[in-house]
């Protein structure tokens, strides 16, 4: 049965929980290209990471989300290299992408065209001396720096080695954005000061409080993917003053209404030659 008859009887029977684009486990052998937006689109011509190399270890492997776009890898081993020579441990990288992108059944909005990584801000020491197991990969927890449900920073959970990686991956011009959790933010402003350039990519959104994740910028010449409009706002400024308004704990405490969640789009049509793909 191909994919696509696949995916039109899951479309007429309204079986939500499966999901075709987890059905298919290696990349589509075509040009890589990332399709489409962030949130709506697919990938062509994936790469894998590899488990472990410089400065980064993979983890939750069992997922099988560690392909990504070939200028993702290489963004990744560059930067975990330098995070290695910076003194900075060994980076624990978590989900990317599926072999050809696409929507989760759960789980992620993003991550859909190979450009968005997350990594965690917690480094196992095991990691950090030998190649983990596949159990430990996918059995080992990632720390919290913030409390999703007071809204305040984990003190004791708090590491000098995370602004310093944040900041070389901030200031690498491959990078669009990193979405980190708002308290984390806030505490990244407190350090930072008057130096804080560097932090007008680094964006406050929900969750993100044990791991950070990384949007890359369109590749160059890459005219199948929709690029984000470019970070405007302040450094710190009154967007991340938000996150800390009676409006937002309102929401939190479940007491005020939380913005309707869009509908979905139609996925780019380039996405079925992706899908269908041998």
């Amino acid at each position: 049965m191909t994919i696509s008859l696949i995916s039109s009887l899951l479309l007429l029977t309204g079986n939500a929980s499966a999901n075709p684009w987890e059905t298919v486990g290696h990349p589509a052998p075509l040009a890589p290209a990332s399709i489409g937006t962030y949130t709506n689109g697919c990938l062509s011509g994936a790469e894998q990471m590899p488990l472990r190399g410089e400065g980064f270890q993979l983890v939750r492997t069992g997922r099988n989300r560690h392909y990504a776009h070939p200028a993702t890898v290489a963004f990744l081993k560059e930067f975990a290299s330098s995070v290695a020579h910076n003194g900075l441990g060994r980076l624990q990288i978590g989900d990317m992408s599926m072999a050809r992108g696409g929507p989760f059944r759960s789980g992620h909005r993003s991550h859909q065209t190979g450009l968005d990584v997350d990594i965690w801000y917690s480094q196992d020491k095991r990691a950090a001396e030998r190649p983990l197991t596949p159990w430990e990969r996918d059995n080992i927890s990632a720390i919290p720096l913030a409390d999703e449900r007071t809204h305040q920073l984990i003190e004791k959970n708090w590491n000098d080695k995370v602004p310093r990686i944040l900041r070389l991956a901030a200031e690498d011009d491959r990078v669009e954005r990193i979405f980190v959790h708002p308290t984390i933010k806030r505490k990244l402003c407190a350090i930072a000061g008057s130096d804080n350039q560097w932090l007008r990519k680094v964006r406050p959104w929900w969750g993100h409080n044990y791991h950070f994740h990384v949007r890359l910028a369109c590749p160059e010449g890459d005219a199948s993917c929709k690029p984000q409009r470019p970070v405007n706002n302040a450094p710190c400024g009154a967007d991340l003053d938000w996150w800390f308004s009676d409006e937002f704990y309102a929401m939190l405490k479940g007491t005020a209404p939380t913005p309707e969640k869009p509908k979905p789009k139609p996925m780019p049509q380039q996405c079925q030659q992706v899908l269908n793909a041998p």
